[in-house]
Formats: structure tokens, sequence, C-alpha cells
């Protein structure tokens, strides 16, 4: 962090320095986030997808089924 903006800051008062960490925060939450897929997952992933394709009359479970099977 730039010195010269952290000595700004830290002399406002401390209701305005706390607007401006959650205003931060807000900031960074709204930012598309996602961490990197692993190699060996991501190879899962496309096995995965390639055997649906391949076989779409598989039977398959609905997260609502999931869900009502762990009495979610």
């Amino acid at each position: 962090m730039n010195p010269d903006l952290y000595d700004e800051l830290i002399k406002l008062d401390a209701a305005t320095r706390l607007q401006v960490a959650q205003d931060l925060l807000d900031s960074v939450a709204s930012e598309a986030f996602s961490p990197p897929v692993p190699d060996e997952q991501r190879a899962q992933l496309r096995e995965r997808l390639a055997h649906r394709r391949a076989h779409p009359e598989d039977e398959t479970v609905s997260l609502a089924d999931i869900k009502a099977k762990l009495g979610l």
C-alpha cells in the first residue's frame, strides 16, 4: 500500500474509516472470484461431460432429489 494513502486514511475519523473498510470489502466481494480448477479435476469433469453426452439415456439424479433424500 502506498504509505501516503495510508497516512491520509488513518487521519479520517473512525466512522469514515469503517465505511471505507466496508466499501473496500464490498468491492472485493463483488468481483467475480473463482479459484483455479486443478488439471486433474478439469480432466475428470471433461470425462464426465463426455460420458453424459455419449449416454444421454442414463438416469440422472437432480439436486432436489439429493436434498430430499438427505432431508434438507
